[in-house]
């Protein structure tokens, strides 16, 4: 097949399947979710859980068009959706589990090891032990042809490998902890994934392993990952951000997952001992620090915050951001009536 035919159909192939199929299946599904059960988000509105499913849908649909991607003849980034779309899913799945049935009982790190010591395992934990398990399977085949692994030692490998698992399931729940507000999460995954594709991209030009000869093609292939990523954000941003539905454990951790193996793909070692120890300190962070009030003190972050955001008042919905502090939790709902409990995600 030539360059330009390929240069033409991968990012027509990418658009159809992880963007277009998403999509359409939401906006069939929603109305579904409508029907069924509904949690009060941050100011006391109803929403429905489950726009998290979308990363079930993308999981098949970017398995595919990774395998398409590769019958069209192309030894690109591309192939990379074959990896993506399996994490994605066991994230989304362990997540759905704890959306379903964890509680407010346990809440943060030390809450799910104290309960473990206890002879007990909360859906927290399982989401911990299933992600960060998946998270060393694929960091071990990302090895072979990763920046950090690519040419290294056995015991280099081994150590990447890792940290590799470490930084993907550290990004996971970094991101289900920004998952307090609309369209909060949704934001912080774009921002990664956009520093991920760049990556990739440097990468390619640098030797990486499914990088292409052509430059052009490169940049296009490149592109199109990017777009298969934020197929699932642009099939809920609008649901998300305009109160509708909530992504729920299930959305957040596979979105943090992806953006979070995307990203160590294309790092050398150097670069991703100091990526996972940033990661870590972030999460260990949100136990005693709470990310919204961090947001909501700086100008910056606030702004971009609330950007695409319904207005404070919206249809006269109760705004208990006032009554902050009062420490309780609210099922399922990530944009619960609380202000401070970030910690509770795992």
């Amino acid at each position: 097949m030539t360059d330009a035919l390929q240069a033409l159909l991968v990012p027509m192939l990418s658009l159809v399947g992880c963007v277009v199929v998403p999509t359409l299946f939401m906006k069939m599904l929603v109305p579904s979710l409508e029907r069924g059960r509904s949690v009060l988000n941050f100011r006391g509105r109803e929403v429905f859980p489950g726009l998290g499913i979308v990363w079930i849908i993308w999981a098949g649909c970017a398995i595919i068009t990774g395998v398409g991607s590769a019958a069209l003849g192309t030894q690109s980034v591309m192939m990379m959706l074959t990896l993506l779309g399996p994490l994605a899913l066991v994230a989304a799945a362990l997540g759905l589990i704890d959306d379903a049935y964890g509680t407010s009982a346990d809440r943060g790190f030390r809450g799910h090891f104290r309960a473990l010591g206890h002879g007990r395992v909360t859906t927290g934990m399982l989401k911990l032990i299933g992600i960060g398990a998946a998270s060393l399977v694929v960091a071990a085949i990302l090895g072979q042809i990763a920046l950090w692994g690519v040419g290294a030692s056995i015991l280099g490998r081994v150590v990447g490998t890792l940290l590799a698992a470490a930084a993907i399931a550290f990004t996971a729940n970094l991101v289900n902890l920004t998952d307090l507000r609309p369209g909060r999460a949704l934001k912080v995954y774009l921002i990664l994934v956009t520093l991920g594709s760049a990556l990739v991209l440097r990468a390619v030009f640098v030797g990486f392993e499914l990088g292409s000869s052509d430059a052009s093609l490169a940049v296009i292939f490149t592109g199109s990952l990017y777009l298969a990523l934020i197929g699932p954000v642009l099939a809920v941003w609008r649901f998300d951000l305009g109160e509708r539905g909530m992504l729920g454990d299930a959305g957040a951790n596979a979105m943090g997952a992806v953006a979070g193996a995307l990203i160590v793909i294309a790092m050398p070692m150097w670069t991703l001992i100091i990526y996972a120890i940033v990661l870590l300190g972030l999460n260990l962070a949100a136990e005693r620090v709470s990310f919204s009030v961090v947001i909501e003190r700086t100008r910056v972050l606030r702004w971009f915050d609330i950007l695409g955001r319904l207005p404070e008042d919206a249809s006269g919905a109760h705004n208990a951001e006032s009554s902050a502090g009062s420490p309780s939790d609210v099922g399922d709902s990530r944009y619960h009536l609380e202000e401070d409990h970030e910690t509770r995600e795992v």
